[in-house]
């Protein structure tokens, strides 16, 4: 089968479950809008998620790409695979037991430290949350290097229903069950508010080692130090890009209510801007739909044909359809924010920031395309690149938010975070084509990109008085375009032999 194709239908096969599973989390952004008018729970909710977004990867400390290297290294010798896998999962296990117990045992201290000193209780959930996290990562890594997509999404979504089902049960169901009987009067604490959406992630958590119970009724607990230590030495280098790359993405939602001047929105505190900011940030996050589902994927895939003479033109193929895909979920989300901001954003006064929703749908497209451009270093072991370029990343969003927050307020953020994929975008490019050329072209790409900026901003600039009307012209603008990419690159596409 061409291999274009074949990743292909890995990659929509992962998409359904990633697209169904955002879906799904998205459901609860209108319930969310919806229960917490007060924006300022809905900002505690983005930050708090904001710092376990961060820690997650200190759980897993790059164990998980270095499972896919190495078990690509050990093909055809069942029993070297094995003790990847269970060094792999032992490891995790056991540092993730001690991080949370650490979490848990300072729970008290650390809300105080992050600004919620009543949130004691919500810090303990968040450590069993990245806990069950960490432990099934590798487990789910292992799905992905077997090939079982399907097993993957239905585990995935399983856990993301019973999340939502949580979610709406807590929030709607408890306060008008509470007078019906004692048990669901026990369940109910009105002072706990956001914190029902911290219990229904973890109760979701905790189902996914029964769906997955086989891979972990598999595992022999034992660490294989000679398997383990060079897998370390590959994994450090991610970890510290992890790290600077997961702060690229949540370090705006930690400072912005610091950075913000008091009066910088004369009708919201810095509290409520960042719920504000974090629903809006929400749309935008549509955009990481198809990097996750292509980053599932692509993963196996690349190392999967690391050592194949025609693997660099075939690299340049992948990014092309990526970048298009990218481009048209660019287009389609910023000519239609509003709509789907009606949709999504049940309270108007989570509306204020859709303006910004194109500004972080490029940030996005630039994180993907940059997630494309780092196979080089991967597939050569020169995975230090990739820390250099990430603590680039990290110095230009830190820099970036502190200065450009007081001044420019949810648009500094974002701009801030377009700087900083772009400058490791180029980084990485120029280096990668040092140590393993990969004939990219861009110039295509520059220019569909291009179009969708200046549609996207002519569309802000000229609204139609009928709405109903100015959907349609927004949702024909982008059918337009599409049909136009599509009649330009299904000739080229269509011809493609790669074996």
């Amino acid at each position: 089968m061409n291999p274009l194709k074949k990743l292909a239908g890995e990659t929509v096969l992962y998409g359904v479950s990633t697209i169904l599973g955002r879906l799904l989390n998205y459901a609860l952004v209108p319930l969310h809008t919806f229960v917490f008018e007060d924006s300022a729970q809905y900002g505690a909710i983005t930050k708090l998620y904001a710092y376990v977004a961060i820690i997650n990867i200190v759980y897993t400390y790059g164990l998980e790409t270095a499972y896919f290297r190495f078990v690509s290294r050990r093909k055809g010798d069942e029993e070297g695979i094995r003790q990847v896998y269970d060094s792999a999962v032992t490891s995790v296990l056991l540092s993730s037991l001690l991080f949370s117990s650490v979490i848990i045992l300072f729970s008290d201290t650390i809300a105080v430290g992050i600004g919620y000193p009543d949130a004691g209780q919500v810090v303990v959930w968040l450590a069993l949350i990245m806990f069950t996290d960490a432990v099934m990562a590798i487990p789910y890594a292992r799905l992905r290097h077997e090939n079982r997509p399907l097993k993957f999404a239905i585990t995935k979504v399983s856990s993301i229903v019973i999340t939502v089902l949580l979610n709406i049960f807590f929030l709607l169901g408890l306060p008008e069950l509470q007078d019906v009987s004692p048990i669901f009067a026990a369940m109910y604490s009105p002072d706990l508010g956001a914190g029902y959406v911290f219990l229904a992630n973890l109760i979701g958590n905790a189902t996914i080692p029964l769906f997955l119970w086989r891979s972990l009724a598999d595992l022999k607990p034992r660490i294989h130090w000679s398997t383990l230590r060079p897998m370390l030495g590959y994994a450090y280098p991610i970890l510290i890009m992890g790290l600077a790359g997961m702060l690229n993405e949540q370090f705006d939602k930690i400072v912005l209510e610091e950075l913000l001047p008091t009066d910088f929105y004369p009708d919201k505190t810095p509290a409520e801007a960042l719920g504000t900011y974090g629903a809006s940030f929400k749309i935008s996050v549509l955009m990481l739909l198809a990097i996750q589902a292509f980053r599932y994927a692509g993963e196996p895939f690349f190392f999967s044909r690391a050592e194949d003479k025609e693997a660099p033109a075939l690299f340049a193929k992948v990014m092309h359809y990526f970048t298009i895909l990218s481009v048209l979920i660019l287009l389609a989300v910023s000519l239609n924010v509003d709509l789907i901001g009606d949709i999504f954003l049940q309270n108007p006064v989570y509306k204020d920031a859709l303006h910004i929703v194109p500004f972080l749908l490029l940030a996005k497209m630039l994180l993907g395309i940059y997630i494309n451009l780092t196979i080089w270093f991967k597939l050569t072991d020169k995975t230090q690149f990739g820390t250099y370029f990430s603590i680039l990343g990290a110095i230009i969003t830190v820099c970036g938010n502190l200065w450009l927050i007081p001044i420019l307020g949810y648009l500094g953020c974002a701009l801030a975070s377009i700087a900083c994929y772009l400058l490791m975008c180029i980084a990485c490019y120029s280096f990668g084509q040092r140590y393993f050329p990969i004939p990219y072209n861009f110039k295509p790409l520059l220019a569909y990109t291009l179009v969708a900026l200046v549609l996207t901003y002519l569309s802000f600039q000229v609204r139609l008085s009928n709405l109903l009307l100015d959907h349609v012209l927004n949702i024909s603008i982008v059918v337009l375009f599409t049909a136009v990419v599509f009649l330009i690159e299904w000739k080229k596409f269509s011809k493609q032999d790669i074996s």
